[in-house]
């Protein structure tokens, strides 16, 4: 029973959100977002975690002067936003997509590291392989150390199935 509860704990603590802020900088936290943020720039939530509520405009709310407002009046239509605030939100768009085309390009570095890295691990693995058969040829013999450290040979049926394992590992790695 206590070791559920942990887990749950454990769980939640670990709770994660992560987001690219104004300025194009990633937040890494175990709150929500402002809700300034749009979605499009929230990288990683919990799961089941409830979405921050963002505004209609991501930004701060316009500021009204005084008497604007009192010529306004009571039937006041809603100013349409201005040329500065469109140009912001498209800076803002562009922002976010460089944000993501740079995130892409570092993925795909990491992945042709990772697959270089792997291609050198089976090289390894079919060189290693390969000697191995080389050893377990009929003829020479090989010998082997058991648990508590006698020497030993290796019968018939031994270097058989140590072969067999030899000759797979040099079809999964050799091409």
């Amino acid at each position: 029973m206590v070791a559920i509860a942990l887990a749950g704990f454990s769980a939640s603590a670990l709770a994660q959100w992560q987001w690219i802020d104004g300025e194009g900088r990633k937040v890494f936290s175990d709150r929500p977002p402002p809700p300034t943020v749009p979605p499009h720039q929230i990288l990683k939530a919990p799961r089941g975690a409830a979405q921050a509520v963002p505004s209609a405009t991501y930004g701060p709310p316009p500021q009204v002067r005084e008497d604007e407002e009192e010529a306004a009046g009571d039937n006041a239509v809603p100013a349409q936003a201005d040329a500065p605030a469109q140009e912001q939100a498209q800076v803002q768009q562009r922002a976010a997509q460089e944000a993501e085309a740079a995130q892409r390009a570092e993925l795909e570095k990491r992945n042709a590291e990772i697959e270089k890295r792997n291609a050198q691990a089976r090289q390894a693995n079919c060189r290693n392989a390969r000697e191995r058969l080389a050893q377990l040829q009929p003829g020479r013999r090989v010998s082997t150390v058991d648990a508590q450290g006698n020497v030993g040979f290796m019968d018939d049926a031994t270097r058989a199935a140590e072969r067999e394992q030899a000759q797979q590992a040099i079809r999964a790695n050799c091409n």
